[in-house]
């Protein structure tokens, strides 16, 4: 039986949904698309705005309040972005260049510039038992 229902899972069609807040649409399973418009009463959002709900819900309040809160700070904020698929990925971008750009915590664990080993190799004495020359180590910067 698990597997049937495996199978079936794995050819349920994905469809678009738009979220009821931000209007950020999504591609998900008519089974998931449904589980949220179940918890959010018939309509249906994204994932960042669950998370915005579910904070609002920790105020002893309903969901539906929680909900409402949202969109009405979400609408005193910023007006709709007009392409918000591309503003998500533009956002995500942004973040990911800033902390690329940012100083690492520790600076001394990479340093291409300086050397902490000769190039050179030992002299080595004689076998007579000469003292054997000791090697410089070269430190360079450029």
């Amino acid at each position: 039986m698990a597997a049937t229902e495996k199978a079936a899972a794995e050819t349920e069609a994905v469809s678009s949904v738009k979220c009821y807040c931000c209007g950020l649409t999504e591609e998900c399973t008519s089974r998931y698309i449904d589980g949220v418009r179940e918890r959010y009463q018939g309509r249906w959002i994204c994932g960042l705005c669950a998370e915005a709900v579910k904070e609002e819900g920790l105020k002893d309040v309903s969901t539906d309040e929680a909900l409402k809160r949202h969109m009405k700070f979400r609408s005193s904020t910023s007006s709709p972005p007009n392409k918000p698929t591309l503003d998500l990925i533009l956002a995500v971008k942004h973040l990911l260049f800033r902390s690329l750009d940012s100083p690492r915590k520790d600076p001394l664990t990479f340093s291409p510039l300086a050397r902490s080993r000769t190039c050179f190799s030992p002299v080595s004495g004689s076998s007579k038992g000469e003292p054997q020359s000791e090697a410089r180590e070269v430190i360079t910067s450029e």
